[in-house]
């Protein structure tokens, strides 16, 4: 019993963090994976510890595999079906009264319809994610359907034609735009 038992430091191995991350204030707190000094407010909690902002980044970006040829593919689909949703709105527009309660229910459902066009043609691609997929679709179909819901709405303003019911399509393309990115980005 008379046995004295060194304690063992176990050295953790330094992981090479992207970047040239450098506390802006010294400190005692370290990197949990790269071992270098780290600001408070730069500091990222995990279940290990707290991490650079770098490593964040570096492990964020091992998730995503889309490349250019993806955005493009999805900026395309985007596009043309933003254009077909566009009329459909200025055609729900167009029906009068009860226009605003159709174009709560149809908006949505043309949304939903381009997020899942996308999302396919992403999964027939290899399965391919991207970070920003849901930014590309949401201003392509934004640009398609805009094209042809608010042009027409500003060339009855410009001619002095001012009607209410012609920002119904507008309305129709903001509740289609969020289900588009609500659909994409989660």
């Amino acid at each position: 019993m008379g046995e004295t038992q060194a304690a063992v430091q176990v050295e953790t191995p330094s992981f090479d963090c992207p970047g040239n991350y450098v506390a802006a204030n010294p400190s005692a707190l370290r990197c949990a994976k790269c071992n270098r000094p780290l600001d408070v407010k730069d500091a990222q909690r995990t279940p290990t510890g707290y991490v650079c902002p770098y490593y964040v980044r570096a492990r964020i970006a091992t998730f995503y595999n889309a490349n250019l040829s993806h955005y493009v593919v999805a900026a395309l689909i985007a596009l043309v079906l933003g254009v077909v949703a566009g009329f459909i709105l200025n055609l729900v527009g167009g029906i009068g009264f009860f226009a605003i309660i159709l174009t709560l229910f149809v908006a949505p459902v043309l949304g939903g319809v381009i997020a899942e066009a996308v999302r396919r043609a992403m999964r027939a691609m290899g399965n391919a994610r991207g970070q920003h997929t849901w930014l590309v679709s949401v201003v392509a179909s934004g640009v398609g359907a805009g094209a042809v819901t608010v042009l027409p709405a500003l060339v009855l303003l410009a001619a002095g034609f001012f009607s209410l019911f012609a920002l119904i399509p507008m309305l129709g393309l903001a509740i289609m735009l969020s289900t588009v990115a609500a659909r994409l980005r989660w």
